[in-house]
C-alpha cells in the first residue's frame, strides 16, 4: 500500500491510473447516493434512471478495480475479481431480480478499497463502510429498500468524503513504492 513519505517518480500511465481510480471512488459515491434516493421512494422522479445508476456503479467498480494500487497480488486479485463477477452478474440479470447479489460483489470491491484506504490514510468512518455495504446488501436481499437506502446513503457520504480527500492528495500518495508491488 501507499507510503506518503516516499515520493515515487510517476509516468503518464501512473498518473492516469491514479486519476481513474479516484474517478471510480467519486463515481461510486455519487451513484450510490442516487441509488439510495431511488430505493427510498421519496421521489419517483429518478426511478426511471435506475438502470443508468446501476451502470454508473458498475463503471465506477471497473475503474477502481482496474486501477487499484495494492502491493499484494492476492489481495489485489480478490478486490478486482469481485468487481468483475458483480458486473457479469448484473449483465446476466436484465430484470434485476438478483440485484442484491451483483451489488454484493461490487460492494466487496469497495469494502476492500475502503479498508485499504483506512490503513493508508486516516479518514473518519471509512472502517464502517464494509459493514454498511454488507448490511445494505442483506437489506436488499430481505427486500427492505428503505433500510438499504439509509445504509447506502451513509456509505455514499463517507465514500464521498474519501473522494474529496483523495483528490486533494498528491498523486504519488496512491502509488507508494513501485518496487514493492507483486506482479
Amino acid at each position: 500500500m501507499a507510503n506518503p513519505e516516499y515520493k515515487e517518480v510517476l509516468d503518464g500511465l501512473d498518473k492516469l491510473s491514479v486519476c481513474l481510480y479516484r474517478a471510480g471512488i467519486t463515481g461510486l459515491a455519487l451513484s450510490l447516493l442516487l441509488l439510495s434516493i431511488i430505493l427510498s421512494g421519496v421521489t419517483s422522479r429518478f426511478a426511471e434512471y435506475s438502470n443508468v445508476v446501476l451502470l454508473a456503479i458498475s463503471t465506477s467498480a471497473a475503474l477502481s478495480a482496474a486501477n487499484i494500487h495494492i502491493y499484494s497480488k492476492h489481495v489485489r486479485a480478490a478486490i478486482c475479481w469481485s468487481a468483475w463477477v458483480g458486473i457479469l452478474l448484473m449483465l446476466s440479470d436484465p430484470e434485476q431480480t438478483r440485484i442484491w447479489l451483483s451489488l454484493g460483489f461490487i460492494f466487496v470491491t469497495f469494502s476492500g478499497i475502503a479498508l485499504k484506504e483506512s490503513f493508508c490514510f486516516k479518514v473518519l468512518g471509512l472502517k464502517l463502510v464494509p459493514l454498511l455495504l454488507a448490511a445494505s446488501t442483506l437489506s436488499l436481499w430481505l427486500q427492505q429498500q428503505l433500510v438499504a437506502s439509509i445504509l447506502m446513503a451513509t456509505s455514499a457520504l463517507v465514500i464521498g468524503y474519501l473522494a474529496i480527500i483523495k483528490w486533494r492528495m498528491p498523486l504519488h500518495f496512491d502509488i507508494g513504492i513501485k518496487a514493492n508491488y507483486e506482479i
